[in-house]
């Protein structure tokens, strides 16, 4: 049910598709249709306005009013059917488990934050996911061993997940997030190290209202839990793999339950069935948030919360030279380690995994409201080519109807287009259908050979009734292929990398616009 005139409702897949049926689907409205011509029109992609999907949040009370000063407790976030948690501060968004990134977790609207807490040798709380500094400062010290005057000396560099532009950021102290927070938000709060209960609940004493405020988080099976309850405070307990064969016994030990997001939907719906609230991390992307939901899912720990919940406008063009990692821009192992990403090469990205990867552009995605649109692009191999005659070059895959993960797979993979540029210059365009076992070759044609480093330019249009590609020489198309397939319209696209090593492969100058009119109908006769 689509809420409307101040009344709050549920908002399922289908509520928020729902919008469509007012036009607000891009492409819905706006344009006069193609002259009829044999086959189907494109689908159009499916996107709702990022204006109207983010106000369905705040309305069916997923989060509060962006900005909004209301306090948050612990009854008032279970009142509501689903709400969000930030993982970390949403690390996807800004340096994890920072005051920064909690205040602008906070300022997005979000009523409660998770909080990951050691004890140094020197006993000071201090607020950091990992149990040594290695990762997130580039200084390997164990916290348990080292001292709050040590670590108050370290920055978190968030710079390989967000961009070399990320500003440094101080590991906070319990206390300061407490201070802040404590009053006003929900906080899930983890002894990360497990032997911290007792000096974590002395300190929480000095919080007035902390029993209305503060979640015990830890494994379901941590003894920590009844140390918590005992206390007064309410629990939730997460289980992983390990746990699945004995989730009767961990159930009745926790007053909440939560599950990885890539659980089996078997393992999701038992815990649910148990009549707990459960809440699923980390969540990343739009359709891990739908799975979830409609499996009965009631929280989301999301590391993403800008992107999840549509709080920026898709852009026309990426932002690599900014130094800054586009807002819903994820690569293809999201819950992989930081070396995932791709790097940032002054105004290019850089993929060099050792493996086929892919990178979504998802802060572009939606960016054009129109029946015909171009995506272009350039790419380079700067340090050498992939072998000739491998397993495929580099390119994009388009058409695409989520924002999930993808990359070119030899199996089955989300349905759309690919587009492979080869080391000896072929261009490939295929069509990838659901459960297909390979993808179907729509057109090819050969280009010049590209030199190592050396900037490939190309546009892709996307027509209602075809897709042409064209290499660009000097500014004007001189090498195309073209297919009147017309299956997809997704508005979704990732960068590629389509062999396993080699060479690294740049890309830059991406950009999304709407196609001409005189362009739109070129194709129909």
């Amino acid at each position: 049910m689509v809420a409307s005139g101040g009344t709050s409702g549920r908002f399922g897949r289908r509520g928020f598709l729902g919008l469509a049926a007012a036009g607000a689907l891009f492409g819905a409205a706006g344009c006069a249709p193609c002259p009829s011509s044999a086959g189907s029109p494109r689908p159009g992609t499916g996107l709702v306005p990022a204006p109207s999907a983010a106000a369905a949040f705040v309305a069916e009370g997923s989060i509060a009013e962006p900005g909004a000063t209301t306090p948050h407790t612990i009854h008032g976030l279970l009142s509501k059917p689903n709400f969000f948690v930030a993982h970390r501060g949403s690390g996807d968004n800004w340096p994890e488990h920072t005051m920064r990134a909690y205040r602008q977790s906070a300022d997005a609207g979000l009523k409660a934050i998770e909080v990951s807490v050691s004890a140094t040798s020197d006993g000071v709380l201090v607020c950091h996911h990992d149990l040594t500094t290695a990762r997130l400062t580039g200084t390997a010290l164990t916290i348990a061993t080292a001292t709050a005057a040590s670590l108050a000396q370290l920055r978190n560099d968030a710079r390989p997940w967000l961009g070399p532009a990320t500003p440094l950021e101080p590991i906070p102290l319990l206390t300061e997030v407490l201070d802040a927070f404590a009053a006003s938000h929900v906080i899930f709060l983890e002894d990360k190290q497990g032997t911290n209960a007792e000096r974590i609940l002395t300190l929480l004493e000095k919080y007035p209202d902390a029993r209305q405020h503060i979640i015990w988080k830890q494994p379901a099976s941590s003894a920590g839990h009844a140390q918590a309850a005992a206390d007064g405070y309410t629990t939730w307990g997460y289980v992983t793999r390990a746990d699945y064969p004995r989730l009767a016994e961990l159930v009745p030990l926790v007053d909440m339950l939560g599950v990885h997001h890539t659980a089996p939907e078997d393992r999701i719906l038992e815990l649910v069935d148990s009549g707990k609230p459960v809440i699923a991390w980390e969540v990343r992307r739009r359709t891990e948030h739908l799975r979830l939901r409609e499996l009965g899912v009631r929280g989301f720990i999301c590391s993403n919360i800008r992107h999840v919940l549509h709080q920026e406008a898709p852009r026309g063009e990426d932002r690599f030279g900014e130094g800054l990692r586009g807002t819903g821009d994820l690569p293809w192992k999201a819950d992989g380690g930081w070396e995932e990403q791709p790097g940032f090469a002054g105004e290019a990205v850089r993929l060099a995994n050792q493996e086929r990867a892919g990178y979504l552009l998802g802060s572009m995605a939606g960016a054009v409201d129109a029946p015909g649109w171009e995506l272009t692009f350039e790419l380079r191999w700067p340090d050498g080519l992939p072998p000739a005659g491998g397993s495929g070059g580099a390119g994009v895959a388009f058409g695409q109807s989520t924002d999930a993960s993808y990359r070119r797979e030899s199996g089955p993979g989300a349905p759309g287009y690919e587009l492979d540029v080869g080391a000896g210059g072929r261009i490939t365009l295929s069509r990838r259908d659901p459960g297909a076992a390979a993808a179907v070759e729509l057109a090819a044609g050969d280009s010049p050979a590209p030199a190592p480093g050396e900037w490939l330019a190309f546009v892709v249009s996307v027509a209602p009734r075809s897709l042409t590609v064209h290499r660009m020489d000097g500014g004007a198309p001189r090498w195309s292929v073209r297919s009147d397939d017309s299956r997809y319209g997704g508005g979704w696209f990732s960068l590629l990398k389509n062999y396993v090593a080699g060479p690294a492969v740049e890309f830059r100058r991406v950009r999304v616009r709407a196609a001409a009119a005189s362009d739109r109908c070129a194709n129909v006769g």
